[in-house]
């Protein structure tokens, strides 16, 4: 039997019976979730402490030394919580979009949309705090994300095993660190999910309703259209189903109409990204940048070996799942991976496909098929997360983005 003919055998648990599934998934997602989270917490909440201490003093022997206290954890993930992106949530959360004149001249807040500081804001009202609130969110929707993404790898495969694997790949993956954050990744992964999961299961006025949502948080959001038409392909093409995956539009749509009343273009977050130099450009162009100069590994904000292997890891995906006959899945992960790329650079690559549940469910499948390929990813994921933790934590740049 070939693997579309086998998908279509798996079955889909009446919606009665999803409560049960959703606590069978948290049960089998939570360990693996706490236990890289921590260590995750704590290489921030060290690393900001031991960097504040000077090389030389580390050479010397004069008693320098660091203390493991709530204070010092607590100091360390605050000051690593509040940079890069999430220090323009936080001022949209805080004090809300910056209302002038449509202008390039300086970078501004309309680059990043809006559902994010939005929840932000709303559990910070709850909490009287901001930055621990941010951090709360987060891991919670992480957490909710990683359970989606467990039904999703079930649904797809029928096997625990592969949805287990799934789940730790997720949580390895080199950029997941972000998902800790106050950015919107944790967000956008679980709103993918919950839009690719419930059009495969014919749920489209969900489907779409998550993809709203999800254009809300990022552009990409709106990738998830093709998807969900691919996925209603598929199905049995019951027209009124069709204006559900329109929806998709409208978390993007919405965003654009305010902008338009507070800076006169209702495309300023895409006009605006010329103030972080950022262009259009053939999508081979920064992968045969990389092939032309492959020991050029890393320079500011880009760690270029690692961003090129994410690509190849995400190409291999794309194809894995067109085989299975997962053609949403592997639509979204393509065009995921597709939109950095016409920026000319692969800043971020790494950090773009960590939201993409298709790469995730393709290493747990590559996995299954051969156990050492398995070990060995999850090896040398685990090996650059650390790496990627510390450098981010300690304030240099190659991990920014």
């Amino acid at each position: 039997m070939n693997s579309v003919a086998a998908e279509k055998t798996i079955p889909v648990a009446p919606p009665r019976a999803w409560p049960a599934a959703t606590i069978a998934a948290f049960r089998r997602v939570l360990v693996p979730f706490l236990l890289t989270r921590l260590v995750i917490l704590f290489i921030f909440g060290v690393t900001p402490a031991m960097t504040a201490v000077s090389v030389s003093q580390w050479n010397s022997d004069d008693g320098t030394a660091i203390r493991l206290s709530k204070a010092t954890l607590a100091k360390g993930v605050s000051a690593v919580a509040i940079g890069n992106d999430s220090a323009w949530y936080y001022t949209i959360a805080h004090d809300g979009y910056e209302k002038r004149p449509f202008d390039t001249s300086h970078q501004a807040n309309w680059a990043f949309f809006p559902l994010h500081p939005l929840l932000w804001r709303a559990v910070a009202t709850i909490t009287d705090e901001w930055i621990w609130s941010g951090v709360l969110l987060a891991n919670v929707l992480m957490l909710i994300g990683l359970c989606v993404l467990w039904r999703l790898a079930y649904d797809l495969t029928g096997k625990r095993e592969t949805a287990d694997a799934s789940v730790v790949f997720a949580c390895l993956w080199p950029a997941s660190y972000f998902m800790s954050l106050p950015h919107t990744e944790a967000l956008f992964f679980t709103l993918a999910c919950l839009s690719l999961l419930a059009a495969r299961r014919g749920a489209f006025p969900a489907a779409g309703i998550a993809g709203a949502l999800a254009s809300a948080t990022r552009f990409n959001g709106l990738f998830l259209i093709p998807s969900l038409l691919a996925a209603w392909i598929g199905s049995d093409r019951r027209k009124h189903h069709l204006p559900w995956i329109a929806v998709a539009v409208a978390g993007t749509a919405l965003y654009a109409v305010y902008l338009w009343s507070i800076t006169g273009n209702a495309l300023a977050f895409k006009d605006i990204q010329v103030a972080w130099g950022r262009g259009l450009a053939a999508p081979w162009a920064a992968i045969a940048d990389y092939i032309g100069h492959p020991a050029k590994i890393a320079v500011s904000w880009n760690p270029r070996l690692i961003n090129f292997l994410s690509v190849v890891a995400g190409i291999a995906s794309v194809v894995a799942c067109w085989k299975r006959g997962w053609r949403d899945i592997a639509l979204f992960t393509a065009l995921t991976m597709l939109a950095p790329l016409c920026t000319g650079t692969l800043t971020s690559m790494t950090r773009y496909l960590g939201v993409a549940p298709g790469l995730f469910v393709s290493f747990a499948a590559w996995s299954e098929r051969s156990p050492r390929v398995g070990q060995s990813l999850l090896a040398l994921s685990s090996v650059v997360l650390t790496l990627m933790c510390v450098l981010f934590a300690a304030g240099i740049d190659i991990a920014g983005a």
